[in-house]
């Protein structure tokens, strides 16, 4: 793999072909998105809570509300307490990857 990397720089190719899976991804998910967004509204307007298909089965979830914890608040307002309950976990490494915008 060491063969990808140069002085600290991605090989041209290798660049090329990441970003271009990476534009790939982006629009396929904004693709994907849009087709969700027409189905939902879709169910909704008919009243729809489930469609069943030979691949998939797509369900209608209602806005609701949830309960969340104010974590932060809890921090500053008990410092020893959320202290005491904190538990390290580990996290595996990872890459990130950051496009940047097509120049013309």
């Amino acid at each position: 793999m060491n063969e990808l990397i140069i002085d600290n720089r991605l090989i041209p190719s290798a660049e090329r072909q990441l970003a271009h899976f990476e534009r790939m991804v982006k629009e396929i998910k904004k693709a994907e998105d849009e087709l969700k967004a027409a189905i939902k509204a879709e169910m909704e307007a008919r009243g729809i809570r489930k469609l069943e298909g030979d691949e998939m089965a797509i369900t209608y979830i209602a806005p609701t509300d949830t309960e969340k914890f104010d974590k932060a608040r809890f921090r500053k307002e008990h410092p020893d307490l959320h202290d005491e309950y904190i538990r390290m976990t580990p996290v595996a490494g990872y890459i990130k990857i950051a496009l940047k915008e097509a120049q013309e």
